[in-house]
């Protein structure tokens, strides 16, 4: 949507306006109309967007970045014979330019006397935020991505579990770019005689000295990926359910060999379910993160007697753990699934306040938050709950601590974020899609939650999933009460795919200096929250898509601007991704959307800058007010100055486009 200009008002016309009411000048995002990043046949599907950001100095004699690239990765395609795309754009999201990093999509595959198409499934992104480009490297991005494509090897396996009857099993393959994704290497990384899934790549870069690496993780299944249950939204077949023997596997390359060429080795297998044949566990949804030289690396793992832990792995990047059990960080007695990671570096992390003078740090030590959903073991789709551990710097107590040990994670007594029955054997409430930001100090965990999972799975549904958010000023020492974002009105309708996004850090040139945009300095008080909304159909994958809302906060959650609409109408929208600049004063945003009409997906991209905003206040004492953010607005002064300079305030119109949903 356009946002129209409105005219300058004349002088006298502005005066009297100032005279006879008052008017609040608050700060917000406004939104650019949407610009279509996919740009394929009208019957091709475009699903799971990624998105990342890096600035970079094209000629290493420069004085300032003179590069900012998005790049924007996603598969498209006809059904069951797609391919995977990258977008790039350098003009903060106003044109975009497309290639394809893969063509096979739709060429026929051979295994033994079955046929099948060529597909790929979901790329997945990491890019270096900084670089220098020398000699044509030195800007660098990981991509990621599964393909039924396995170049013919002779060791590619046919699943026969999933419900849409048998498929190939899926390779791993990676490309990387050093260039800020103008151009792409492809490698191939398994042989097809294990089933992958759930790939991760990872990475980090010291600002000091451009040095750094790469990192990918993956979990690999001997018997094929298994068919899930899909209880709750989702689709089965995610990677969850798996056969036993599956493990996590892990591959690197340091930052010179990347930019260098040298292939990834060989990929190691972590875990340590060796056995199919004896039931052996099996290892699922890893998650990995680099930070400062150190891979954190954590996932569900199934345990006998039922139901799943959460293993947890800490390791310098390029020394991974191999055939290993890792540490169990979730209750024994309990199902955990779906662990998540926030990390934070050594840079400004010192250790735990023991004297309590602050001397040590801004962060009492806390490098690591973990969380994972957890629910009874014995309940069948039982209602659960948001659980957190903290991995804490503390060298007093633990020699060798470095915050990421497990013996780091272990210290810390798990806390149930969720719950609002804590007294209940089994909880009635439920909580799921958790997402976090760790700050220093200040933490902030999203998600969504029921009072009452039985009301919100009853037909129809007399409870519903709402937005809620939990802070901590103290590294989680204490939390404040849940905070309800979204306020849905009634049960018809519920919340799905949240995310809470904080500013990335402060970008600076090699060496450390600051660069010369104040843009770049970041702003640890921002947050951008966004959320879609669907019908509520309990228990099901149909509910019809709504829309997808966007809000900022620039006082760390104390005070929220005005939710606005990110897309609503007709056309179905989902999987929000969100990047903001580091002072929080822009945003980019894409989601995928469905047209109606013809079914054909796109990725579509929305900026976001910070505006001021000109609303009539309820009194018209012609005072001051406080806007969005709780900042204080001088009303008259402001618009005094606008009527003398002859300025004209934009004014948000009302907008119907598009709305939010799944999609597969």
């Amino acid at each position: 949507m356009q946002i129209p200009a409105i005219r300058p008002v004349p002088l006298a016309v502005s005066l009297a306006l100032v005279a006879g009411a008052a008017y609040a000048a608050t700060l917000y995002i406004r939104l650019d109309p949407p610009v279509v990043v996919s740009t394929q046949d009208p019957a091709d599907n475009a699903f799971k967007a990624k998105m990342g950001l890096i600035a970079y100095k094209s000629d290493p004699t420069l004085a300032q970045y003179d590069v900012r690239a998005q790049l924007i990765v996603y598969v498209d395609g006809p059904a069951g014979a797609q391919d995977i795309r990258v977008a790039r754009s350098t003009d903060r999201g106003a044109t975009w330019s497309e290639q394809r990093i893969t063509a096979s999509g739709g060429d026929p595959l051979t295994i033994g006397s079955s046929t099948f198409s060529v597909t790929a499934n979901k790329p997945n992104l990491y890019v270096a935020p900084i670089g220098v480009v020398s000699n044509g490297v030195g800007a660098d991005a990981l991509l990621t991505w599964t393909s039924s494509d396995c170049e013919g090897v002779p060791t590619q396996r046919i699943n026969p579990n999933l419900d849409t009857g048998p498929q190939p099993y899926m390779c791993l393959w990676a490309a990387r770019s050093t260039d800020g994704g103008v151009t792409w290497t492809r490698q191939r990384l398994t042989d097809g005689a294990l089933d992958v899934d759930e790939d991760v790549p990872a990475g980090f870069v010291n600002v000091n000295t451009l040095a750094g690496g790469f990192a990918i993780s993956f979990q690999a299944d001997p018997a094929g990926l298994q068919q899930g249950e899909a209880e709750g939204p989702g689709d089965g077949a995610s990677g969850a359910k798996v056969s036993p023997g599956t493990d996590i596997w892990y591959t690197f390359l340091s930052k010179a060999a990347f930019e260098a060429g040298t292939p990834f080795p060989v990929p190691v297998q972590v875990s340590d379910n060796n056995d199919p044949s004896t039931g052996a566990p099996g290892a699922s949804r890893a998650n990995l993160q680099i930070s400062g030289g150190t891979a954190v690396l954590a996932y569900e793992e199934t345990k006998g007697g039922g139901g799943k832990q959460i293993v947890y792995h800490a390791f310098p990047y390029n020394v991974p753990d191999v055939n290993e059990p890792g540490t169990v960080i979730s209750d024994p007695a309990k199902n955990a699934r779906r662990v998540r990671l926030l990390l934070q570096g050594n840079e400004a992390i010192g250790d735990a306040d023991l004297d309590g003078d602050a001397a040590d740090g801004d962060t009492r030590g806390v490098h690591a938050v973990l969380l994972w959903r957890e629910t009874p073991l014995t309940v069948p789709a039982a209602a659960s709950d948001i659980m957190l551990r903290r991995g804490i710097k503390n060298t007093a107590l633990r020699p060798g601590s470095t915050g990421f040990l497990a013996s780091d994670v272990l210290a810390d007594t798990a806390v149930n974020l969720s719950d609002a029955d804590p007294a209940g054997a089994v909880p009635t409430d439920n909580a799921l899609a958790h997402r976090g930001v760790l700050r220093g100090e200040f933490v902030a965990i999203a998600y969504d939650h029921t009072p009452n999972k039985a009301a919100a799975d009853a037909a129809p549904p007399t409870a519903t999933y709402d937005l809620f958010v939990r802070r901590s000023a103290d590294g989680g020492e204490t939390w404040d009460a849940a905070r309800n974002l979204s306020n849905l009105p009634d049960a018809t309708t519920r919340v799905v795919e949240p995310r809470l996004v904080g500013t990335p850090g402060t970008i600076r040139l090699p060496g450390g200096a600051a660069t010369s945009d104040p843009a770049d300095v970041q702003d640890r008080d921002v947050l951008f929250v966004a959320w879609g909304t669907e019908t509520h159909v309990p228990d099901t994958d149909s509910g019809t898509p709504l829309d997808l809302h966007l809000s900022r906060t620039t006082d760390r959650g104390e005070s929220y601007e005005a939710v606005q609409l990110l897309a609503s109408g007709p056309a179905e929208q989902a999987e929000t991704q969100l990047h903001a600049t580091p002072d929080g004063k822009a945003v980019g945003a894409l989601w995928m959307e469905r047209d109606p009409a013809s079914g054909a997906i796109d990725v579509l991209y929305r900026n976001g800058a910070e505006a001021l905003q000109v609303t009539p206040t309820p009194h018209g004492d012609g005072g001051c007010s406080v806007g969005g953010g709780g900042r204080l607005d001088p009303t008259l002064p402001v618009l005094l100055a606008a009527a003398l300079a002859g300025l004209g305030w934009r004014r948000r119109a009302a907008e119907k486009g598009p709305g939010a949903a799944r999609m597969p």
